[in-house]
């Protein structure tokens, strides 16, 4: 179900990118760098909580940390490519939803920017309680 989520919300970004700007802008790179960012925003709330919650400070004031949010922003987009777009896969992926019809495609783009304005107001709250 996970990937499923991320599959349609990396084909909606794709598709919004491709419709833009066309093939020349390499929509399906532009696709994993969104998404590896919304994940990286995450994990980031996530070690916020935990430090809010524990007392402890564990990454995001630790030392070399602009090497931990490189690393950690590296590694998600390696991933995100093997898993979306090495072998053609997104070509695959645009395929698998772009039959969807208008009642889907809602309810689609409803969840996405759910997801996408929750991601970004969970880390302003976390941020503005814990700082």
């Amino acid at each position: 179900m996970f990937y499923n989520a991320i599959k349609y919300l990396y084909y909606r970004i794709y598709d919004w990118n491709l419709r833009a700007w066309g093939e020349s802008d390499l929509p399906q790179y532009n696709a994993i760098i969104g998404i590896s960012f919304l994940i990286y925003l995450n994990i980031v709330s996530i070690f916020i909580a935990i430090e809010t919650l524990t007392g402890k400070q564990y990454l995001l004031f630790a030392p070399n940390t602009d090497y931990y949010i490189a690393a950690t922003f590296l590694i998600l987009l390696v991933f995100n490519y093997f898993l979306l777009v090495r072998n053609r896969k997104y070509l695959k992926i645009a395929e698998e939803f772009k039959g969807e019809n208008s009642i889907q495609k809602r309810k689609g783009l409803f969840f996405i920017w759910l997801y996408v304005i929750g991601s970004f107001a969970m880390l302003i709250l976390l941020v503005w309680v814990t700082y």
